[in-house]
């Protein structure tokens, strides 16, 4: 199969601390690629070292057939990058329509190729009103557009996006996201990103990766992720009101497959059958005279991210 990016036993150390141990990845044309992991688990340092903004210590990438190590030139005008220093993404003291302007020069862009473009992104964003308005002026959100756009202006066959709807209200960021969809999977592009929101990583990638450690441990489609919990479905139980007892003893019970801590004071237990989890972890309850409140969900990608964390952790701890 055709690869967009094939990256092997990437290293990456800053004096004695590995941000990269060993890591290795594939992306393909038409596809989403999502990276999850907890804070300094090394997600930036790999996008910036494929965006040819950071030198990898050992290992070998291709991007779009080409050698990282000799031909990075090539391969940056190949790449639309948008990181988490928006503000030093664009000029402060020029206007929207100027920064892209210039950049898409920088490009090597023509003025109509700039303009039909521009059009096009900005009818799609209804940004037509803030064009003429210097970029230092813009609120968080609305800067955090225009770096997308001057990212995906000279329509590039590979994108990295780390945090891309960080700081945007929601009709933007569901705008992005089927912009997204659609730039990728209609156009055969390549998109690799990063992001926070567990339910934006869920709805847009077609694989997703999760990296801890310097290490991806864990890659299949979120989908998949969710099938190793072995739990369809969570019952929620206030965690001040749980004793300890009686959570060993709803651990024992036929179908109930498990805990997380998904937020802070409730206790979600996983099971498959939701009727009947229900309602045996129900009568133990009344059995042991507790009385607390229950919520319910369905398992999702942030159960599978915080099932394989806990995990890592105990791996890492023993």
């Amino acid at each position: 199969m055709e690869t967009t990016i094939s990256a092997k036993h990437l290293k990456k150390k800053y004096g004695s601390f590995y941000a990269l141990q060993d890591v290795s990845l594939e992306i393909h044309p038409g596809e989403i690629f999502g990276l999850l992991g907890p804070n300094g688990a090394g997600k930036t340092t790999l996008i910036k070292i494929l965006a040819t903004l950071l030198q990898k210590d050992s290992g070998k990438v291709e991007i779009l057939g080409h050698d990282l190590d000799r031909e990075a030139e090539t391969i940056r005008h190949l790449v639309g990058y948008v990181g988490q220093d928006t503000e030093r993404s664009a000029y402060a003291r020029l206007s929207v329509w100027e920064n892209l302007s210039f950049f898409g020069t920088l490009r090597g862009m023509s003025k109509t190729q700039i303009r039909s473009q521009t059009d096009k992104m900005i009818d799609y964003f209804d940004f037509h009103n803030q064009m003429d308005k210097l970029f230092g002026a813009l609120s968080g959100g609305q800067k955090q557009t225009v770096v997308i756009m001057r990212a995906l202006l000279h329509e590039p066959p590979l994108i990295y996006l780390d945090e891309p709807t960080r700081g945007l209200d929601p009709v933007i960021a569901r705008r992005i996201r089927a912009f997204l969809k659609r730039y990728v999977h209609d156009q055969g592009k390549s998109l690799l990103l990063t992001s926070h929101v567990l339910s934006e990583v869920d709805e847009l990638v077609d694989q997703v990766a999760l990296i801890h450690h310097g290490v991806i441990h864990v890659t299949g489609t979120p989908r998949s992720l969710k099938d190793t919990l072995e739990a369809s479905e969570f019952i929620e139980i206030e965690k001040d009101h749980l004793p300890a007892a009686a959570l060993e003893r709803i651990l024992r019970l036929p179908g109930v497959q498990g805990y997380i801590e998904r937020e802070p004071g409730w206790i979600s237990l996983g099971v498959q059958d939701l009727m009947a989890g229900a309602e045996a972890i129900i009568q133990l309850l009344r059995r042991e005279g507790v009385e607390t409140s229950f919520r319910h969900h369905s398992a999702s990608l942030e159960d599978a991210f915080l099932f394989h964390i806990g995990v890592l952790n105990e791996r890492f701890e023993a």
